[in-house]
């Protein structure tokens, strides 16, 4: 099945220390980057917030906003002084004190406890907390997996849409080949007969192969076909195939190109902007594709 790249996913957990909440942010890239925003005693616990993210998803940049509202009426936390902090306010305020005349520095206990990052809390079981924290993640990764297919099954509506677009157009093309070379042969003999040119018929015959091998499209079609069925297999495989996906829509366009570039008529040169056009519009919704 195919997964999107580009998803969201909340949840929250009420525990004995507080409430945790977690929400999984996740847009394409081509490879698997995770951002982590949580408080400083997860810290610790990154290492093994990524590993388990690792382990569920491929790729995709990946951004996890954990928050923790501490329980007020439950004793879990130890409260301390940051003495470097509180050493550089100090010397801040000497140091203004004596530079700037008038001016009244002193401050008050109530003043430095007021101090934004002043007061350290500490958690007393961290262990309990980590693993509060760690599950609800795993959670919110579940959902957010569940939000990433429901959105590759949109995605792959899309490209079956489009795929059935190229088809339509290379059957047209396919269906027109004979008359492509009839109107090849045509063309050659008015040519011939414009410029007077007296050709035996051995001689027209070699002209005209070779003209035909020039514009013979044939093959370009066969590959094309090739290309469709790959990609109509690869869609359905239960694994991570966005960039193979990627890699067959490179191959369907330099077909495409192909075809446009030997255009021997309209119908062929409009064919092959038809399906560059669809071709685009895949790789475009491919690129979310994990």
């Amino acid at each position: 099945m195919l997964k999107s790249m580009t998803a969201f996913a909340s949840g929250d957990v009420q525990t004995e220390f507080g409430r945790f909440t977690c929400e999984i942010r996740s847009v394409n890239q081509r490879f698997l980057d995770i951002a982590l925003r949580q408080p400083d005693f997860l810290r610790k616990a990154e290492g093994e917030i990524r590993k388990l993210v690792g382990k569920y998803l491929n790729r995709g940049k990946v951004e996890i906003f954990i928050k923790y509202y501490p329980n007020p009426d439950a004793d879990i936390e130890d409260l301390s002084i940051n003495m470097p902090l509180l050493k550089q306010l100090l010397e801040c305020s000497s140091e203004i004190q004596n530079k700037v005349i008038n001016i009244n520095t002193d401050f008050n206990t109530m003043d430095l406890l007021k101090w934004p990052q002043i007061i350290i809390q500490t958690p007393k079981n961290t262990a309990k907390m980590e693993q509060s924290a760690i599950e609800l993640i795993e959670d919110v990764v579940k959902s957010l997996i569940e939000a990433r297919v429901r959105e590759g099954e949109s995605l792959k509506a899309v490209l079956l849409e489009k795929l059935d677009t190229i088809i339509e157009t290379r059957n047209i093309v396919e269906k027109h080949i004979p008359e492509i070379q009839q109107s090849l042969k045509e063309r050659l003999l008015a040519k011939l007969d414009e410029m007077k040119i007296d050709c035996n018929e051995e001689r027209f015959e070699q002209e005209l192969a070779l003209l035909l091998q020039k514009s013979d499209i044939i093959e370009e079609t066969d590959r094309l076909n090739t290309h469709i069925q790959e990609i109509q297999r690869v869609i359905d495989l239960d694994e991570p195939v966005g960039r193979r996906l990627d890699f067959l829509i490179q191959e369907l366009h330099r077909e495409a190109n192909t075809i446009g570039s030997k255009s021997a008529t309209v119908l062929t040169s409009q064919s092959s902007i038809d399906m560059k056009v669809a071709i685009e519009q895949m790789r475009e919704q491919i690129q979310n594709i994990e």
